[in-house]
């Protein structure tokens, strides 16, 4: 009994160390100024965030090849020892501007102003830990100034876009390029207050002014510096700029019954009192275009100079210059890699 426990426990051991044995082994080992390996762990953490990412893509999470995403980890650790050799150094000053101008460029995008604190707390959300964030910037800052360093000659080749290319472009997104219904207005304004009785006189004295616009006893333009509480729009006679038909975040704010007004009112003319969900207007129609496909000379929208052409050139410039960048880092990853020696244990 005793030498039967004995055998099994040999067994048990020998596959332990097996076992331990293969969790241990480096997926890879990377030299260029040193020899440092990737270990299986790390490779395993890095797959299971890809495959998780594809997950959230609605993509097959099983379509991640390991082995890709090893190389990716190789060139990684190549693009360290490289730019450690040649001298690129990132400081923490530098990750702190790029982490501020994260910071800016997310408030700019929602309208939003965060504290510092809320910042870090978006970060954490969506990244794990602010640690985290941070070394990433440091390793893009880290890519993008060796790149900058090393291919220099491949990124100031300047993008050139024809004509035939703009000319394309169009032709297969026409569609793209449609200019929703539109109008410009100018409005005399009440808000709501928190007085029912107020506001039915507010309600009341504006379908006064109506009448009296429309009879030809005051003009527009008067009865606004006169009548409306809209400080930002009366110093311009009422003028609140163009609204678009698609504007769903308007119409929210606005309602229906403003909406209906606005693109039903024959352009030069003064509608009645029209109620919003903020309060009470008299409109005066300024401009109102249809929807229509725009050409290549047409604005891309009223309030822009920008024609389909100009944005159609920007686009696939940036377009152009994104993929010479990539380029460049792929030029960088062959050079780093025909001077390195890398060993991929990964099976």
């Amino acid at each position: 009994m005793k030498r039967r426990f004995s055998v099994l426990a040999v067994i048990l051991l020998i596959g332990t160390m097996a076992f331990a044995a293969t969790i241990g082994a480096p997926a890879a080992t990377v030299r260029l100024t040193k020899t440092t390996p990737i270990s299986m762990a790390n490779l395993e953490a890095e797959v299971a965030q890809y495959k998780a990412s594809a997950a959230e893509q609605g993509k097959d999470p099983e379509s991640v090849d390991p082995l890709q995403v090893l190389n990716l980890l190789i060139n990684n650790e190549l693009f360290r020892q490289g730019a450690a050799r040649d001298g690129v150094k990132i400081t923490d000053a530098m990750v702190d501007s790029a982490y501020e101008s994260q910071k800016a460029n997310l408030e700019a995008s929602t309208g939003q102003t965060f504290t510092d604190a809320q910042f870090d707390q978006i970060i954490t959300n969506n990244f794990g830990s602010v640690d985290a964030y941070r070394k990433a910037i440091q390793e893009q800052l880290m890519v993008d100034s060796y790149v900058r360093m090393k291919k220099a000659d491949m990124l100031s080749e300047k993008v050139q876009i024809s004509d035939a290319e703009v000319s394309s472009f169009y032709r297969k997104n026409k569609t793209r390029f449609v200019s929703p219904e539109t109008v410009k207005l100018s409005h005399i304004y009440i808000p709501f207050t928190d007085d029912s009785q107020k506001d039915a006189q507010n309600k009341a004295l504006l379908e006064r002014v109506a009448s009296d616009i429309k009879s030809g006893a005051i003009s527009f333009e008067k009865a606004v510096v006169q009548y409306s509480e809209d400080t930002q729009s009366k110093n311009k006679a009422g003028d609140i700029g163009w609204l678009t038909m698609d504007n769903t975040e308007a119409l929210a704010g606005l309602g229906d019954a403003f909406f209906d007004v606005a693109f039903s009112t024959d352009v030069g003319s003064v509608s009645d009192v029209v109620t919003s969900n903020t309060g009470y207007h008299i409109l005066k129609i300024l401009a109102h275009n249809d929807t229509k496909i725009l050409q290549l000379e047409d604005q891309i929208s009223p309030t822009t100079s920008t024609t389909v052409e100009q944005y159609i050139r920007s686009e696939l410039a940036a377009a152009k210059q994104q993929s010479n960048y990539y380029a460049a880092i792929n030029s960088l990853v062959d050079d780093l890699r025909k001077s390195a020696t890398v060993n991929i244990l990964y099976k």
